[in-house]
């Protein structure tokens, strides 16, 4: 939870609470006027009714004040709650569309398991994820990382997270330790694309040596470099794309995912996501 959200929800409950401390003092000034003379405040009970429906907006109409001085603070009781409205509405508002826009720019920590981590958005990335979606159906839980873009380009999806994929930070982000397995695609914006997955790799194997780690790789000659690592498997670039192709029924990716870890059998939990 980041310290927007917080200010947010300090800001709607101090509020909340001032507003009701408020109307329930400008209801006791009211009670002075009345009580002996409105038969409708017989005792502590009613007048906690009457103070209830009004600032809750409903407003029964059972109960009524009948002195000059009683309507004057029992308006200003209803005033005070249409201003308890409006600024929880309005803050609880404002917390949903923060919400929602931190998902859609990738600042959430993930806190469910079995999942799949996906590094890199490169121009594989949606025909991955269409794949895995077709294979494992639309229960998996994916998560995207990239710091190539910082909006979620698959927002129905992926739950995306903006980060640096070399930083321990992203791993605790993503809960790589819980996760079923990590895919790592090859991004083509660095000159050494394997040598960056390593780098990607080498991190997951330090943080969780547990976790499946799954390489896309476009230079052969850089397996025996990743073997040294204890990189789970490998899928050459063109076998990878052959499979999105053509759409295999029977992908690689789909195979080495089933036989390291048995995706299909597991039961991935609720889905569970926080700011930060």
């Amino acid at each position: 939870m980041n310290e927007e959200f917080r200010g947010r929800l300090k800001n709607a409950i101090v509020w909340t609470m001032a507003t009701v401390v408020v109307s329930f003092i400008f209801t006791l000034m009211m009670i002075y006027f009345e009580w002996g003379e409105n038969p409708g405040f017989k005792s502590w009970n009613d007048v906690i009714w009457w103070w209830i429906v009004t600032i809750s907006g409903l407003g029964y109409g059972d109960v009524l004040p009948i002195t000059a001085m009683g309507r004057v603070f029992g308006g200003v009781v209803i005033a005070t709650s249409l201003v308890l409205f409006a600024i929880v509405i309005s803050e609880i508002s404002a917390i949903i569309k923060l919400f929602y826009e931190h998902r859609e720019m990738g600042i959430i920590r993930v806190n469910y398991s079995g999942h799949i981590v996906i590094y890199g958005y490169t121009s594989l990335s949606a025909g991955v994820i269409k794949l895995l979606r077709r294979h494992f159906g639309k229960d998996l839980k994916l998560v995207l990382i990239s710091n190539d873009i910082d909006r979620n380009p698959f927002p129905d999806q992926v739950d995306f997270i903006y980060a640096n994929p070399i930083t321990r930070s992203t791993f605790r982000e993503a809960n790589t330790k819980d996760a079923a397995a990590a895919i790592i695609l090859a991004n083509d914006r660095f000159n050494d694309p394997d040598a960056y997955s390593l780098v990607i790799a080498s991190g997951i194997e330090r943080d969780n040596a547990k976790v499946t780690t799954l390489v896309e790789i476009v230079n052969e000659d850089m397996k025996e470099l990743f073997k040294e690592s204890n990189i789970d498997a490998f899928i050459d670039r063109k076998v990878l794309l052959k499979d999105l192709l053509e759409n295999n029924e029977d992908p690689k990716l789909v195979r080495i995912i089933n036989k390291q870890t048995n995706l299909d059998e597991k039961v991935v939990e609720e889905e569970s996501v926080e700011l930060i």
